[in-house]
């Protein structure tokens, strides 16, 4: 014997949704879907080999200038560091687009995601990409770092670190353009 179950809503009993059904059967969680993406406001020269923090970063927040708004409340930055609103397992993705504006190349650009948790020591790991310079053209390269953090306590936080062998620009336009972002995606509540 089959039997059907009618419902808008599934509510905790606190009263807050959990759980949405809309006519065409399509199922959010809107508790659970989150996702914030900050864009890179200006160019940043790179001319340094010593790590410093990448700064100066604007959330997207119009949909008709960025084609994007939050949602969900994740993850507010201030001087470069990023620290979440809401806890649980993130998927980060950093896509940095740089370029070499002179002879000879820079052998190597560094791009760290560091994770400090609760106040701890950084976790991080040394990764490098070369930018090449051909000719008398620039030459353009995206690089892309993805990395699961836990964020399970409120002062944990993540910013990106940047070197380079060479002085390198990072391209970026915050307001307007899409060169540089940093993607934060909430997977699951925290593991404690």
């Amino acid at each position: 014997m089959a039997s059907t179950l009618k419902v808008n809503t599934i509510q905790h009993t606190g009263g807050t949704s959990a759980l949405t059904i809309d006519s065409a059967g399509t199922i959010d969680f809107p508790v659970n879907n989150n996702i914030t993406i900050f864009g890179l406001t200006t160019q940043t020269a790179i001319t340094s080999t010593s790590l410093s923090t990448l700064t100066g970063w604007t959330k997207f927040n119009s949909q008709s200038v960025h084609g994007f708004k939050p949602y969900g409340s994740t993850i507010n930055e201030s001087s470069g560091y990023f620290a979440p609103v809401k806890l649980g397992l993130y998927k980060l993705e950093l896509d940095l687009h740089i370029f070499r504006g002179s002879s000879p190349s820079a052998r190597w650009f560094q791009a760290d995601l560091e994770f400090t948790p609760n106040g701890g020591s950084v976790i991080a790991g040394d990764v490098y990409d070369n930018v090449p310079y051909s000719n008398s053209d620039t030459t353009y390269h995206l690089l892309h770092r993805h990395k699961y953090y836990n964020f399970n306590h409120a002062n944990d936080k993540v910013r990106v670190r940047v070197a380079a062998s060479n002085n390198v620009t990072i391209k970026a336009s915050g307001a307007s353009d899409f060169d540089s972002q940093l993607v934060f995606r909430w997977v699951a509540p925290p593991v404690a």
